[in-house]
C-alpha cells in the first residue's frame, strides 16, 4: 500500500518540535560551559566586570619565565648575558589576592654596602597587600677604588626595571605599571631610570636589548635628587666642575630634578623632619617641577623620622615605617588602581609592637656647586627619537624646607599620626642590609 504523505499541520508540528529540542540543547551546553543559571553562574553584570578585570593582551614575553609561583620567592638573574657582571633579584610573588602592579626596592648604603636582604620588612609589606616585588642587588663600589663608577649602578636598575616587563607576563603583572621605590642612594639611583625613560645615554650591553626601561611610577625615600653623593668626585670621575666635558656630562645625567619633565609617572617623596633639610628642600623641589611637567607628586614629611627612620634591622619595619607604609600604599592604591576597586590595606598591623626606632643621624655632603646650562634629555620611542628640554636649579633659588605633605592640588600642613593597632602582618625572613 503506498504511504500516504502527511498534511501540512503534521509538518508544522514536527517542525516546532525539533527547534524547541534544539534551543533546550543549546541553553544545556551553555550553562555546563560556565553560563548562568541557579547553580552560581555570572549575570551580565558579573560578565561585564570580569571582561574589564582581565588584562590587556601583552603579546608574549620576550625574556623566559621566571618561574616564581605565587606566594614564592626565588633568586633571579636581571641582567643580560652582555653585561659585563652578572646580578642578581629577588623576585617575590603574593600568595593571593595578586594586584597588577610590580614595585622594585633599591636599597641604599651610600652606593658601597647594603643589599636586598635589607628590604625584605618592605617586601613583606607589599606582598601582604598583594603587589609582586623585586629586591635587586646591584654594582658596589669600593671608596677609593674604580672611577669613574657612573653609569654602572643606574644601567642595572634600569635592567632590572626591563626584566620585569620582559616577564609581565608569567608574573601576572600589566607592564605600564612598574613602580621603582629608592631607599636612601637607591631613592638616587630610582631616580635617574624615573626620569631618563629609554634613553640612548645609557643603552648598552649592560641592558636588555628592545625592551624599554620606562619607570611608570617613583618612591622616593629620603635623598637629594641632583646627583650630589658621598665620594662623588669618584662616582662621576671628578667635581661637578670639572672641565672635562666627559664628567660633567655624568653629573648632568645623575641630576634627576634636571630631567623632571622626561619623567612618565606619579612620584611619591617621603623623608623625616630630623633629616637633612636639604633632602626636604629637594623633594619639593622635584615635586614641583614634575607638577609643572603635568605629572602628579606628593610629598610627605614623617613627624620625629631621621634617616633611615623605617629600618629596625629586623623583619620588622619600625613605627614610623609602618606609618611610612601606610602612605605608600594609599599612594599606590590611587595611582594604580585595580579592577574592582580595593582598599589601600586589606591587613592590619601591630603598631604597639612595632620598633620603636626613629632612624640615624643626617647625611651631609658636599653639594654639587655648577649651575649647569639647559641641556636636553634625548629618549627613544617607537616613533622615533624625542628631545626634551631641562634645566639645574642652584641650591641657593631652591625654596625653603617645608614640613607637609604635598598634594598635585595644594600644600597642606598634617601631623601624620600613627595608624590604629590591630594584628600582625605577615613577614618573610631577613637579614642585614642598608
Amino acid at each position: 500500500m503506498p504511504t500516504v504523505p502527511p498534511n501540512r499541520s503534521s509538518l508544522s508540528l514536527r517542525l516546532a518540535v525539533l527547534v524547541a529540542s534544539l534551543s533546550l540543547l543549546l541553553a544545556a551546553c551553555s550553562e555546563a560551559a560556565g553560563g548562568g543559571g541557579a547553580s552560581g553562574g555570572a549575570t551580565g553584570e558579573q560578565a561585564a566586570a570580569s571582561s574589564a578585570d582581565a588584562p590587556p593582551d601583552q603579546g608574549l614575553d620576550p625574556l623566559p619565565d621566571p618561574g616564581v609561583a605565587p606566594g614564592a620567592c626565588r633568586q633571579v638573574t636581571y641582567t643580560p648575558p652582555s653585561a659585563v657582571q652578572a646580578f642578581q633579584g629577588e623576585l617575590c610573588r603574593p600568595e593571593k589576592d595578586q594586584r597588577d602592579v610590580a614595585v622594585m626596592i633599591v636599597h641604599g648604603g651610600s652606593g658601597v654596602s647594603g643589599g636586598p636582604t635589607g628590604m625584605r620588612p618592605w617586601a613583606s609589606r607589599l606582598l601582604a597587600e598583594g603587589y609582586v616585588v623585586l629586591m635587586p642587588a646591584y654594582h658596589l663600589f669600593t671608596p677609593g677604588g674604580e672611577r669613574p663608577v657612573f653609569p654602572r649602578p643606574e644601567q642595572n636598575i634600569k635592567a632590572a626595571v626591563q626584566y620585569l616587563r620582559g616577564t609581565a607576563n608569567a608574573t601576572g603583572i600589566r607592564r605600564e605599571r612598574i613602580v621603582v621605590q629608592g631607599m636612601s642612594a637607591g631613592a638616587r639611583l630610582g631616580s635617574v631610570a624615573y626620569t631618563h625613560p629609554d634613553d640612548p645615554y645609557f643603552q648598552g650591553p649592560e641592558l636588555w636589548p628592545g625592551i624599554s626601561d620606562e619607570v611608570n611610577g617613583f618612591i622616593g625615600f629620603y635623598h637629594t635628587y641632583d646627583g650630589s653623593m658621598q665620594y662623588s668626585t669618584q662616582y662621576y670621575g671628578g667635581p661637578d666642575d670639572s672641565k672635562d666635558p666627559q664628567v660633567r656630562d655624568r653629573w648632568d645625567h645623575a641630576d634627576a630634578m634636571a630631567s623632571a619633565s622626561a619623567a612618565r609617572g606619579p612620584a611619591l617623596f617621603i623623608t623625616g623632619d630630623r633629616d637633612w633639610n636639604l633632602i626636604i628642600e629637594h623633594q619639593n623641589e622635584f615635586a614641583e617641577r614634575l607638577r609643572s611637567a603635568g605629572q602628579q607628586a606628593t610629598t610627605v614629611v614623617i613627624e620625629g623620622g631621621s634617616h633611615g627612620f623605617d629600618s629596625s634591622g629586623g623583619k620588622r619595619l619600625s613605627r614610623l615605617g609602618e606609618q611610612a607604609a601606610s602612605e605608600v600604599l594609599r599612594w599606590l592604591n590611587d595611582r594604580f588602581p585595580q579592577r574592582p576597586p580595593r582598599p589601600a590595606e586589606a591587613s592590619s598591623i601591630d603598631l604597639a609592637n612595632a620598633p620603636n626606632y626613629t632612624g640615624g643621624p643626617p647625611p651631609t655632603f658636599e653639594q654639587r656647586r655648577r649651575v649647569t646650562r639647559p641641556t636636553p634629555t634625548t629618549t627613544a620611542s617607537a616613533g622615533g627619537t624625542t628631545t626634551v628640554p631641562s634645566t639645574t636649579t642652584p641650591a641657593s633659588t631652591i625654596p625653603p624646607p617645608s614640613t607637609t605633605v604635598t598634594t598635585i592640588e595644594a600644600t597642606t600642613t598634617t601631623t601624620l599620626e600613627p595608624p590604629p593597632t590591630v594584628t600582625t602582618a605577615p613577614a618573610i625572613e631577613t637579614g642585614t642590609g642598608g
